[in-house]
C-alpha cells in the first residue's frame, strides 16, 4: 500500500463518516434511544476515473452489481475498511443497474478494500438506504 497524503485524506474522511453513521442509529449514546429509523450513510468510491463496484448474491440467489456501500469498519493503520454491499431497487422494488434507483437495500455481502486505491468518497442520503416502495405488492 502506498501511502500519500490523499490516502490518508479518504481513510479519515471514512473514519468520520462511521463516526456519524453510529451517531445516527444511537449507538455509543447511553440515554438518547430514540429510533430515528436510519443507520446508513450510504456511499460511492472512486478513483478519479471510474467508480468502484463490486458485485454480491441476493438473499434469494441472484448476482447483482452495485457502486454503493456502507462502512462497517475501518482499520485507520492499514488505511483499509469493511464495507458492505447494498443493493439498489428501482420504484417496483426490482434490482437494477444505476439509472433509476428509488432505494438500496441492505445485504449480508461485505468486501474489503484498500482505501489507498481511492480519491474520492461521495456521500449520500441516508433516506435512500431500505426506503419504502410507494406500492403495495412489489413486482419483483
Amino acid at each position: 500500500m502506498g501511502e500519500n497524503k490523499n490516502d490518508r485524506c479518504i481513510c479519515q474522511d471514512l473514519e468520520r463518516l462511521l463516526e456519524e453513521q453510529k451517531k445516527l442509529s444511537f449507538e455509543d449514546f447511553r440515554f438518547i434511544c430514540e429510533d430515528i429509523g436510519y443507520d446508513t450513510i450510504p456511499f460511492i468510491l472512486s478513483n478519479g476515473k471510474c467508480e468502484f463496484e463490486a458485485w454480491g448474491w441476493t438473499n434469494n440467489g441472484d448476482f447483482f452489481t452495485t457502486k454503493y456501500f456502507r462502512v462497517e469498519a475501518i482499520d485507520t493503520n492499514k488505511c483499509c475498511a469493511t464495507l458492505s454491499l447494498l443493493e439498489p431497487v428501482d420504484i417496483d422494488g426490482c434490482p437494477i443497474d444505476e439509472c433509476e434507483v428509488f432505494s438500496l437495500r441492505t445485504t449480508m455481502n461485505c468486501v474489503i478494500v484498500d482505501l489507498s486505491c481511492f480519491t474520492t468518497l461521495q456521500p449520500l442520503s441516508p433516506r435512500l438506504v431500505n426506503r419504502l416502495l410507494p406500492i403495495v405488492d412489489p413486482k419483483c
